[in-house]
């Protein structure tokens, strides 16, 4: 029994490892990745040239743009979970659209399934790309206590954020890609 044990355990462990490994591999040599010989002093604590220290990952900016009026986001939104945005208005819609081309129109099932309502109150200063829009929402009728709906800056204009999209995706049972972290 412990041998058929440990050799599940190895089977296992090197199906994990193979996996890894692959999904790390390419067949193609990068033109960026640099070549290492002997660890490149990684183990010893020595630098290696053309390496700098405690450099935060590369991201992207956020396009600076100014805020959009409660009128604008209430008409985007009204558009929206009318069903009513045109294919190249749902790619600008919801961040991370281009994950899933269907999630906006889950976003708007998933609203009206829930009958969710909801009107943009204020629109607070932009910070980091980010902002802020109180909203009196309701779901199913209930009004929901210190509901905001928060959109990012974007190629574009201003988008729904993920994470607001997909809360209301989810509330609804309904599966999405772009909602799968």
């Amino acid at each position: 029994m412990n041998n058929r044990m440990f050799n599940t355990v190895a089977a296992v462990t090197l199906a994990v490892a193979a996996l890894g490994v692959t999904a790390c591999s390419s067949n193609e040599p990068s033109a960026s990745a640099p070549t290492t010989t002997a660890g490149a002093g990684f183990g010893d604590g020595k630098k290696v040239d053309g390496t700098q220290d405690g450099d935060a990952p590369m991201t992207t900016p956020r396009p600076n743009l100014p805020a959009p009026t409660v009128d604008e986001l209430n008409a985007r939104l009204d558009k929206a979970l009318a069903g009513q945005l045109t294919a190249e208005e749902k790619a600008t819609f919801i961040e991370d659209a281009d994950r899933d081309p269907n999630l906006v129109d889950k976003f708007v099932e998933a609203a009206k399934t829930n009958k969710v309502k909801a009107k943009i109150t204020a629109v607070e200063a932009p910070v980091d790309g980010k902002l802020k829009a109180p909203a009196d929402v309701t779901i199913d009728g209930e009004p929901v206590q210190g509901a905001s709906v928060e959109f990012v800056a974007a190629e574009g204009g201003w988008r729904v954020s993920h994470v607001f999209t997909c809360t209301i995706v989810k509330s609804a049972k309904l599966d999405t890609a772009a909602c799968q972290q």
